[in-house]
């Protein structure tokens, strides 16, 4: 039987939070692809063949925008059934490599999963993770543009996750701000020119929230 698939990719899309799961061809004779979101058309990855090295796996990181590189050798990829991709930086889960039935069955029984313990959510687990990866994007895009200040003055700021909420710190007085991402209300308070309206608060207001 001739193989003409080296592996499998699953990937978040890090802009609308689809999960898409492609093929990888060995022998198309493209040694550079990209896999873009069949949903909103943005990046999830690009793949590079070396004759040598193998697979070379190149993704961006949603949460904390970190470039990734991570290679498998094609004795790798021959026994590889299963694997999930993580952010080299933050760990932030990315996607899965392997076999195509492998990360299939994966992901039938994580929705199954999560049908079984939210049974009223329907498509709000989808729509909530689109919501979070919309905010976090927002909340780099005014970073990039000069927008996002903290109240001191400083603009080195640092953002992470926790469930619906975006934590912003500054890395300067460790000041602290909430934002946060449930609806398409609050990324509305994500555009251009609000962030001048963001309440910061000190270190011991997260610390009792957190609790």
């Amino acid at each position: 039987m001739l193989i003409d698939t080296a592996c499998s990719l699953a990937f978040y899309c890090q802009r609308c939070g689809r999960i898409q799961l492609q093929d990888v061809p060995l022998f198309s004779g493209q040694k550079h692809f990209v896999m873009e979101c069949g949903n909103c058309g943005h990046t999830m990855g690009e793949i590079t063949w070396k004759p040598r090295k193998g697979l070379l796996l190149k993704t961006v990181c949603g949460a904390c925008k970190g470039e990734n590189h991570q290679q498998f050798t094609w004795r790798q990829l021959r026994r590889l059934r299963f694997e999930k991709l993580y952010c080299e930086h933050d760990h932030f889960e990315l996607g899965y490599i392997g076999q195509w039935q492998d990360i299939a069955e994966f992901l039938d029984f994580n929705d199954a999963e999560y049908d079984s313990l939210h049974p009223n959510d329907g498509d709000r687990f989808l729509e909530r993770q689109q919501t979070l990866l919309e905010a976090l994007n927002r909340v780099h895009d005014l970073a990039s543009s000069g927008e996002l200040e903290c109240p001191c003055g400083s603009s080195e700021i640092s953002a992470a996750v926790r469930g619906e909420e975006i934590i912003l710190e500054c890395q300067s007085c460790g000041s602290y701000c909430i934002l946060p991402a449930h609806n398409a209300e609050n990324l509305q308070n994500l555009r251009p020119g609000m962030a001048a309206a963001f309440v910061w608060k000190p270190r011991s207001f997260l610390d009792v929230r957190g609790k």
